[in-house]
């Protein structure tokens, strides 16, 4: 499960309500246009509210993207983040440097030392809010759609969109001799019928997805728009943040929609009739069932002419290659697909993952971390992330070799030097009890005098 932070989210969001404006190749006028469409429409926000936008703001968000990318989407910081609408300048400060001065001062302590010294009145600072202050300083149902006619519809131009499906396939011989039941993921270019992804894999999940999809990536570049069904697989957060980074508009069509995606299933009955209705009952290892569907696909499909486009797959493919989009190469699209976790370091740098524990880096005891990880290699252990970037590897645990192992010590990171308040609590507490102790002066105690 890959854990999406709120700004993220939002991100998500404005890059639903861009939608065509990413996509598509706009021509002159088309813009304002696009962003009147777009803010007559009403979405729905993370929390599941519904979120309403002007065309103005349709527009600035738009810019922002085509600036800074996805990143540019995120919701901006408060200028006053940082700051306290509660807490004054001045007392801001000697909170920190009461914190600093003592860093084992508990939160309620040093509300009770401003307290006795009057500097704040009894119960102006709550403790929730000094915690939150000192933390920032490092110290501490979407609304049913109306009906809508259908109409068979084909982009323009190789690599406009992308329509994905998952077709159950047969039973297989797995690698580790078992039977078990297959599944073909296909990706089918709009504008060309070309197929851009397709291979069976043993299971529908939202990992066999990504495979096919970082796949066809790296052999025929990026699709401009990626439209998927509904599924768990196809709505999943990793694929969501994938599709984001990439600059790929992610669609899903209605739930029991299947004549929203009719190519595709014309070409699942078409590969049916022709191959698995000649493989008949025989159960054959996955590898082979695969070579059979490249194949089919390159030798036949892709090679004679298709009925809607009046052209063969692969020769109209190649006619459009200027206008396909590059793929990232190498890391950085290896980075892109990694799944994602967020864990606590625990005091002996030790975090948890998938059941076990894997050691870190001394220094990040007690830090929240990222743990990036590739799901189809279950055997490649995760590398830690902070910030976005890379900071080490894990290791597993050992605690037999461990046993032995020589401790070091470790630095931790360097602060200024600690201000001098001139508060003692401790002195605080005698004077407050020697002023409660001390015996009142009656009037008749001051007539004998």
């Amino acid at each position: 499960m890959v854990e999406i932070d709120y700004r993220t989210e939002m991100a998500l969001v404005r890059m639903s309500v861009l939608g065509p404006l990413i996509s598509a190749r706009l021509e002159h006028g088309d813009r304002a246009r696009l962003f009147e469409e777009a803010a007559q429409r009403t979405y729905v926000g993370p929390d599941g509210k519904p979120i309403r936008v002007t065309a103005r703001t349709v527009e600035d968000w738009y810019y922002a993207f085509q600036r800074g990318g996805f990143d540019a989407l995120k919701p901006q910081q408060r200028s006053d983040a940082g700051t306290s609408r509660v807490i004054s300048e001045e007392v801001g400060k000697l909170l920190v440097d009461l914190k600093l001065e003592n860093p084992r001062r508990s939160v309620r302590r040093i509300i009770r030392m401003l307290e006795r010294d009057g500097v704040v009145t009894k119960g102006q600072l709550k403790k929730s809010t000094v915690c939150r202050y000192l933390k920032q300083r490092g110290l501490s149902e979407r609304p049913r759609r109306a009906y809508e006619e259908r109409r068979a519809f084909r982009h323009p131009s190789a690599g406009d969109l992308w329509m994905g499906d998952v077709m159950h396939g047969p039973r297989v011989t797995a690698p580790d001799g078992k039977e078990r039941k297959s599944y073909l993921h296909l990706l089918l270019d709009s504008a060309t019928r070309f197929v851009t992804g397709s291979a069976f894999r043993l299971g529908e999940t939202a990992v066999d997805l990504e495979i096919v999809l970082k796949e066809a990536i790296l052999r025929h570049g990026l699709p401009r728009i990626l439209y998927l069904d509904q599924g768990a697989a196809q709505t999943a957060g990793s694929l969501r943040l994938i599709c984001a980074e990439l600059g790929v508009r992610l669609l899903h069509c209605r739930a029991y929609d299947p004549e929203a995606k009719g190519a595709i299933e014309r070409l699942f009955r078409t590969f049916r009739e022709e191959v698995l209705d000649e493989l008949g009952e025989r159960v054959v290892p996955l590898a082979e069932l695969n070579s059979m569907l490249w194949s089919w696909v390159s030798a036949e499909y892709h090679r004679r002419e298709h009925g809607g486009t009046g052209r063969q797959p692969l020769e109209h493919w190649l006619s459009q290659a200027a206008l396909l989009r590059q793929a990232p190469r190498g890391e950085v699209l290896d980075r892109v697909f990694l799944h994602r976790v967020t864990r606590q370091v625990r005091k002996d740098a030790t975090v948890s993952f998938k059941g076990r524990f894997l050691e870190v880096r001394p220094e990040l005891a007690r830090k929240q971390v990222e743990l990036r990880f590739d799901p189809s290699r279950p055997e490649q252990l995760p590398a830690v992330f902070v910030d976005g970037e890379p900071v080490c590897d894990t290791v597993e645990l050992d605690v037999i070799r461990n046993s032995s192992r020589r401790r070091r010590k470790v630095k931790p990171p360097t602060q200024a030097q600690r201000p001098t308040t001139g508060l003692d609590p401790l002195q605080q507490i005698l004077s407050e009890h020697d002023r409660r102790a001390r015996a009142p002066i009656t009037r008749a105690h001051r007539e004998k005098e």
